[in-house]
């Protein structure tokens, strides 16, 4: 047999559990052929490349199970602010870039966190058009649930003064902070405006970084109340030219137009609450640090109930964003009437980020077989005394994303990292999973590693071809320079992604 590859003297882990662990394998036409020791591949190979791994880890090739593929590509075309820790600074940066444009040009802006700054505050819009007076600004906060714009920006996409969410200052005037239904608004408007060429550079320049930290699938959530639909037609357009292989989700209600494009599925961030760092996730109990706000519900109890019944009748597989208790009783409600009037028995549903269930809720959770796609990463940067804490008090920071419980019920976890929020890296996600504030809730090493392989692909019907490392399955391959499982917890974001192969083709290479 004329193969493509060999991988030799490695340690390969399979997550077979008929064949855990190999020395090498065989690559042919994107394929896995043999899996065994070296002197098995050795005398298989006639003509091949012979790729030598000198002790490194095969793992198989990590999932993100959440990206926002497109908003991720654009936020780094646009200004980085995930690293300023001032509003002096911030400031600064929208005035470089607005010198260096030309007066009309967007300057987009992303990765705003204010819980870093000294100033403990947002930029308003007269700060704004003093360092921009002739350009439209748009910051995007980090959470992607609220976001800041100036003056220029609200005049350009006609932002409606009366709409909920519009932040007004001591004056009446709008500050240019933008929350719940004007968050969507302006994010969306100002996605339509992007021009497609500008689209596809995104999504090429997010595949690219993608690859580099040992990602070969990426679950894409796109478009939407946070996005915009141009970011589906792009990426079903261009999905086949990336060096990843893409699971796109549509992030909307209408059930026809997601049957028209043939995806067998609907939904991802369509936002049923908000997020903590926002103070809008919908929770049973006020926020800590906001007594009087316990969140937001963005739709009611029916509309949720007839979108659920309409995708279960059309039978596709479906998922909405849910963060806090109030969120996840609404949508576990609406699952379970649409699951007595069309039941079936392996939908694989998905609830993205599911971040502070009751213990009920994740047994009904599980007894319906919802996949719960969440953020491991959330906890190592968030977690414990972090934001979490200041939220929500320690006591549920504590019982926040808890992983351990979820997998001790029998569910099955899809690990992604929410891309913009915090950054695609499976290696941190895998280590906030062991290393959770609380010690009940943190993963072993294998199943932190299951978040981000086998899992993803069972939740989108992918695992007979991906997943794990089996003989006829896609050579999708992550290469470390340490073993996950013999790490230490908190150095799993240590390790290095020394190559990265998506069906048989090295798409990323360290030098």
């Amino acid at each position: 047999m004329r193969l493509d590859k060999i991988l030799i003297n490695g340690i390969i882990i399979t997550l077979e559990e008929s064949q855990p662990k190999a020395e090498a394998l065989a690559i042919k036409d994107g394929k896995i052929v043999a899996l065994g020791t070296n002197e098995k591949i050795l005398n298989m190979n006639h003509g091949g490349e012979v790729i030598d791994l000198k002790g490194k880890t095969v793992v198989p090739g990590f999932s993100d199970a959440h990206v926002h593929l497109i908003g991720t590509g654009l936020n780094m075309l646009g200004i980085r602010l995930n690293d300023a820790d001032s509003l002096e600074e911030v400031l600064a940066r929208i005035r470089n870039k607005a010198k260096a444009q030309k007066p009309g040009e967007l300057i987009l802006a992303s990765g705003l966190d204010t819980n870093r700054f000294k100033e403990e505050r947002l930029p308003t819009r007269e700060e704004l058009d003093d360092v921009a007076p002739h350009n439209p600004v748009f910051i995007n906060r980090v959470d992607s649930h609220s976001c800041v714009i100036n003056t220029k920006m609200m005049e350009l996409i006609k932002v409606p003064l009366d709409l909920e969410g519009v932040e007004k200052d001591t004056y009446g005037l709008p500050s240019g902070f933008m929350r719940k239904a004007a968050n969507s608004y302006v994010r969306n408007r100002v996605l339509n405006i992007i021009p497609e060429e500008m689209r596809i550079r995104a999504a090429h320049m997010a595949a690219e970084a993608a690859v580099k930290v040992g990602i070969t699938t990426i679950h894409a959530l796109e478009g939407g109340q946070l996005f915009n639909d141009k970011d589906v037609e792009v990426l079903l357009k261009v999905k086949n030219e990336l060096p990843v292989h893409v699971v796109i989700w549509h992030q909307t209600m209408e059930i026809e137009k997601v049957k028209k494009t043939g995806l067998p599925r609907i939904g991802g961030c369509i936002i049923l609450d908000g997020s903590f760092t926002s103070r809008t996730a919908a929770l049973f109990e006020d926020y800590s640090d906001d007594p009087g706000n316990n969140g937001v519900l963005y739709y009611d109890q029916e509309t949720v109930n007839q979108f659920v019944e309409e995708a279960y009748r059309a039978e596709l597989q479906v998922s909405v964003h849910v963060l806090g208790e109030r969120a996840i009783e609404q949508i576990l409600t609406a699952h379970e009437l649409a699951q007595k009037k069309y039941p079936r028995s392996d939908a694989r549903h998905r609830l993205e980020h599911f971040e502070l269930p009751t213990k009920e809720q994740i047994k009904r959770a599980v007894n319906l077989g919802i996949i719960l796609s969440m953020q491991p990463a959330f906890e190592y940067y968030w977690g414990g005394s972090g934001m979490y804490g200041h939220r929500l008090g320690q006591a549920r920071a504590l019982r926040s994303n808890p992983f351990c419980s979820i997998v001790r019920a029998g569910g099955i976890i899809a690990g992604g990292s929410d891309s913009d929020v915090t950054p695609m890296n499976p290696l941190v996600g895998i280590q906030g999973a062991m290393t959770h504030s609380n010690p009940e809730e943190r993963l072993d090493a294998l199943e932190a590693l299951k978040l981000f392989t086998i899992n993803p692909a069972y939740s989108v019907f992918e695992e007979k071809e991906r997943g794990t490392i089996k003989v006829g399955k896609y050579a999708d391959l992550t290469i470390l320079d340490q073993n996950p499982l013999t790490t230490k917890p908190e150095e799993i974001d240590q390790i290095q992604v020394e190559m990265t192969i998506v069906e048989g083709k090295i798409v990323f290479e360290k030098e």
